[in-house]
């Protein structure tokens, strides 16, 4: 029986892609990558508001801790008059990092017990940091939402159990009940903008 060889000329002929494959096949990649991108953008943006809403409920449970620690909220002083509201800026989070200068006479941690903790914070444009805790010496600091701004949160510091709900948060400006709310103004950095601010309640 005699076996035909295939001719060495085909063989030879289909051994690699011609260029127009090759252009068909990139094509194909880059029009398949397009419908990705939005989608991996949406899922960027989703993990950033779920870190930022994880942070504001932490940072809500660290000032609950302070409370039971020390049996009053960390601001000096209280207020008779309504409820007090705070930046997660060294005024707040001095306080809760347990910084040096708060265990001075006159500071509101003496104990130093640390009632907030998480990541270093990276920088952002203008000076700003985002996502985490940009630490200095001493154990100071401040905390930055994914945005490149600060949390917000009201205290309830005349002890009525009730927080004046944000104008933005209500058109009828009702109370809620709680003794501490934290929020951050979302990606656009505008607590009036509501509709992407990430809260506590």
């Amino acid at each position: 029986m005699r076996v035909t060889q295939p001719h060495r000329k085909n063989w030879k002929a289909r051994a690699g892609f011609t260029l127009m494959e090759l252009l068909v096949v990139i094509v194909i990649i880059g029009i398949l990558a397009s419908f990705m991108f939005p989608v991996a953008t949406g899922v960027l943006r989703r993990a950033e508001d779920r870190n930022a809403e994880n942070t504001c409920h932490n940072l809500k449970n660290g000032i609950a801790a302070y409370f039971t620690e020390y049996r009053k909220y960390p601001v000096l002083g209280g207020s008779s008059s309504g409820d007090e509201q705070l930046f997660s800026d060294h005024t707040l989070m001095d306080v809760l990092l347990a910084a040096e200068g708060e265990a001075r006479p006159g500071g509101l941690n003496p104990r130093r017990i640390v009632f907030f903790s998480g990541r270093q914070a990276r920088p952002a444009a203008g000076g700003k940091y985002r996502k985490g805790i940009k630490l200095e010496s001493g154990g100071a600091g401040e905390l930055w939402d994914p945005y490149a701004e600060y949390y917000r949160v009201i205290l309830d510091t005349d002890y009525n159990n009730r927080i004046m709900a944000p104008s933005w948060a209500s058109d009828d400006s009702s109370e809620l009940p709680a003794t501490v709310i934290v929020w951050s103004a979302g990606r656009d950095n505008e607590d009036n903008e509501a509709r992407d601010n990430i809260t506590t309640w």
